[in-house]
């Protein structure tokens, strides 16, 4: 080599690997990045297309009822379900679903007088109104429609069904009179306070509708002498049993109400019994 000649240090080797490496990076970056624009862009899009969607509105055919409302508005306007049961349609309807379930009934008769005003304590299991049974007459309903009424409530209460009868276990008659006002007070937070008042809304209904002539004159006659001063126990035995042992009045009524497809079972809770 010539001592003038220029000293020419070697040249190290490019690796053409790790250049490849670096673009394929480089062009990977720029995918996921395009990638990630075109997500946005979708979502934008799809917000708008919905937002849009959202305020268009399609014409109703009838244009008199295309009126819309916000449901809460709707919601304020519609009537509570209890306001759009009527209680003599369902009771008409019972009927009609048993058409033969009374096909021997005793014929209820309206009192012809509602009853008198009674400022002294009535017997507790004396109801001085039923509504629900006088409203039925007033709107003209049978003697089926008003015993498939009395049928609901004691279904209401807890009455076995028996066929298109029902079968309701009612506190014995003695027991039931002798009911002190404590002792009814004192089972209104107790499973009993149901039978107390299914209890005594049958007693009531029967002396009312169908005992003797079914006029209530019983009832009516009770409630004048306890009004005058007499005395409950005596009142009861004069006007309401009438010559009759409670037992007797009981059976009378078990008999009764088995034709009117009410079976009753009477209870004993060994409670305050009033004497035969």
């Amino acid at each position: 080599m010539h001592p003038l000649a220029p000293s020419c240090a070697p040249i190290a080797p490019v690796d053409q690997t790790e250049i490849v490496r670096k673009r394929r990076r480089l062009g990977g970056a720029g995918i996921v990045t395009v990638l990630r624009a075109a997500i946005v862009s979708a979502s934008v899009l799809g917000v708008t297309v919905f937002a849009l969607w959202l305020k268009r509105e399609t014409p109703h055919p009838h244009a008199d009822t295309a009126v819309r409302e916000s449901p809460l508005v709707e919601a304020r306007s519609l009537k509570s379900p209890l306001q759009t049961v009527q209680s003599s349609g369902l009771a008409a309807y019972g009927v009609k679903k048993n058409p033969a379930a009374t096909a021997a009934l005793p014929e209820i008769q309206t009192p012809p007088a509602p009853l008198p005003v009674v400022k002294r304590a009535l017997p507790v299991w004396l109801l001085a109104d039923l509504p629900e049974f006088a409203e039925a007459k007033s709107a003209g309903m049978s003697a089926a429609q008003t015993i498939e009424q009395l049928r609901q409530s004691l279904r209401e209460s807890g009455a076995r069904q028996m066929g298109q009868a029902v079968r309701f276990g009612m506190l014995n008659l003695s027991e039931l009179m002798a009911m002190e006002p404590k002792a009814w007070e004192a089972g209104l937070d107790t499973p009993v306070a149901t039978e107390n008042r299914a209890s005594a809304m049958l007693l009531t209904f029967y002396l009312t509708y169908l005992d003797r002539a079914g006029d209530g004159a019983g009832v009516k006659a009770l409630l004048s002498a306890i009004e005058q001063g007499m005395d409950e126990e005596s009142a009861v035995r004069e006007f309401v049993l009438a010559g009759r042992s409670v037992l007797e009045l009981e059976r009378e009524m078990g008999r009764v109400f088995a034709e009117a497809g009410v079976e009753l079972q009477f209870t004993r809770r060994g409670g305050l019994a009033m004497r035969p």
